[in-house]
C-alpha cells in the first residue's frame, strides 16, 4: 500500500468516524472520541488536496449547494460593525462545520469514499447502540409500563437526548432503503436479511422514544417508503394501502404518551415562538445580526415563560435558550433575506439531483431536516454537521468506492 493510498484511508476512517459520533451527545463521551474522527478527516483532506492537485477541481451544479452553506456562515460577517459580541464567537464556532464541509463539498472527496461504507456504519452504530441502551437499562424495565421515561433517563446519561438520537436513527433507515432498493449494485443476500432486522429494532426503539419528532418522522418515513416500493410494483395496490398505511400511522400516533392536549400544551415552545415572533415583527426584513438576536430574545422571552420555567433556564440551566425553530431563528437573526437562504440550502439538494438515483436519498433527508428544523436549531445547532456529512455523501460520494486512485471531481 502506497503513502497515498493510507492517506485515501485515513480520509475514509475520518468521515466515518466523525459520522458515528454525531450519535453522542454526553460527557461521558470523552472529547478525543467526539472529535477524533473530525480531525483526522479534515487534516488528511487538507494533506490531498496539495497532494490530489484537488484545486483543479472543474466546477459542477453540486457547487451551488456547498457554496450556500458557505454563504450561509459568512453571512454573519455582514452584520459584523453592528452585531454585538456576547455571541458572537460562541455561534460561529457552533457553526464551523458549515464552512468546512462547503469546502470540502466544493473540491470533492477521494474515491475510496462509498455510500455503502458509511451506511453500513450507522447500522452498526444505531443498532449496537439501541442493544446497550435496553441492556443498561434493563429488560424487566424495558417491558415495564414506565419504559418510555427509563429508556430516557438512560439514553440521556450515556447517548444523547431524543431529538439527536431519533435523527441518526431515522437517517440510518433512510441509507438502508436506499442501498436495498436503489444502489447502483444488487443487494446482497446478508444485507437482504441484516437490515430489515436492522430495521424492526430501530423501529422499536422508536416506539419507545419520549421524543414526538423523532417518532412521527420514523412512522412517515416508514410509511412513505412502503408506499413508494409498492407503488413501483403495483399502483393500483399501493392507493389501497395508502389507506392502511396513513390508518395504521395515526392509531400509532395516538398511542404515543406524549401525544395529549396536556402534555402539548406545556410544551415550552410555544413562549419561545411567541417571543420570536414579537421580536421579528419589528426588523422582518434584514433581522438583527446572529448574537444581537440571541440578546433581545433572552431579554423578551421572560415575559412569556411561567415561574417554573424562569425558574428553569435562569438557575438550573445558565446556558443561554434558542427559540427551538431552525426557520424562526434564522428570521430573527437575518430575516426574510435569511430565510429564503436557508430555504435554497435545504431544497437545492432535490433540483441538483433530480433524474438521478440518489435523488430518493436527498428527499428523504431533506424530508427529515425539515421536519427537525420545525422543533430544534438544525442548521445552526449541533445537527449541522451530521446533516452536511449527509447531504456530503448524497452529493459527492458514490455507492461503491472505486479502484482508481484518481479524486472525485
Amino acid at each position: 500500500m502506497t503513502p497515498k493510498q493510507i492517506l485515501h484511508y485515513c480520509s475514509v476512517v475520518g468521515l466515518v468516524w466523525a459520522l458515528c459520533t454525531c450519535l453522542f451527545y454526553s460527557n461521558l463521551v470523552p472529547r478525543v472520541l467526539l472529535y477524533g474522527g473530525l480531525s483526522l478527516f479534515i487534516i488528511s483532506w487538507l494533506i490531498e488536496f496539495v497532494v490530489d492537485q484537488r484545486w483543479k477541481t472543474k466546477p459542477t451544479k453540486e457547487w451551488f449547494f456547498f457554496g450556500l452553506l458557505i454563504v450561509f456562515y459568512l453571512w454573519a460577517f455582514l452584520y459584523g460593525p453592528w452585531d454585538g459580541q456576547v455571541y458572537f464567537h460562541h455561534h460561529m464556532e457552533q457553526r464551523l462545520p458549515l464552512l468546512a464541509f462547503g469546502i470540502v463539498g466544493l473540491f470533492g472527496l477521494n474515491e475510496r469514499h462509498s455510500r455503502a461504507t458509511l451506511i453500513n456504519a450507522m447500522v452498526v452504530m444505531s443498532v449496537g447502540s439501541i442493544i446497550f441502551l435496553f441492556l443498561k437499562t434493563g429488560w424487566q424495565e424495558v417491558l415495564s409500563p414506565d419504559r418510555v421515561f427509563l429508556l430516557s433517563e438512560t439514553r440521556i446519561h450515556y447517548l444523547n437526548a431524543h431529538m439527536g438520537y431519533n435523527f441518526f436513527l431515522n437517517s440510518t433507515l433512510i441509507g438502508m432503503w436506499y442501498l436495498l432498493f436503489h444502489a447502483e449494485r444488487k443487494p446482497v443476500l446478508l444485507q437482504k436479511i441484516i437490515y430489515p432486522i436492522s430495521a424492526l429494532i430501530i423501529f422499536a426503539a422508536l416506539l419507545c422514544s419520549d421524543g414526538r419528532s423523532g417518532f412521527f418522522m420514523g412512522l412517515a418515513i416508514i410509511g412513505l417508503m412502503t408506499i413508494i416500493e409498492i407503488y413501483r410494483y403495483k399502483k393500483w395496490i399501493a392507493i389501497g394501502c395508502s389507506v392502511v398505511v396513513v390508518a395504521g400511522m395515526l392509531v400509532l400516533s395516538a398511542l404515543h404518551p406524549r401525544i395529549s392536549a396536556q402534555s402539548i400544551s406545556y410544551d415550552l415552545r410555544y413562549s419561545y415562538w411567541k417571543s420570536a415572533f414579537e421580536l421579528i415583527e419589528q426588523k422582518p426584513l434584514f433581522g438583527y445580526g446572529m448574537s444581537n438576536a440571541q440578546e433581545a430574545f433572552d431579554q423578551v422571552n421572560m415575559k412569556y415563560v411561567s415561574e417554573w420555567e424562569r425558574q428553569y433556564w435562569t438557575v438550573e440551566h445558565t446556558h443561554y435558550v434558542d427559540c427551538h425553530n431552525q426557520f424562526i431563528q434564522t428570521t430573527l437573526e437575518y430575516g426574510i433575506v435569511g430565510l429564503i437562504l436557508l430555504l435554497a440550502i435545504y431544497l437545492s439538494p432535490l433540483f441538483i439531483c433530480w433524474g438521478k438515483r440518489e435523488w430518493w436519498l436527498a428527499f428523504f433527508f431533506t424530508l427529515i431536516s425539515l421536519g427537525q428544523s420545525l422543533f430544534d436549531m438544525f442548521l445552526t445547532g449541533r445537527f449541522n454537521m451530521i446533516y452536511c456529512i449527509l447531504l456530503l455523501m448524497t452529493l459527492r460520494i458514490k455507492d461503491d468506492y472505486q479502484s482508481s486512485p484518481s479524486h472525485a471531481a
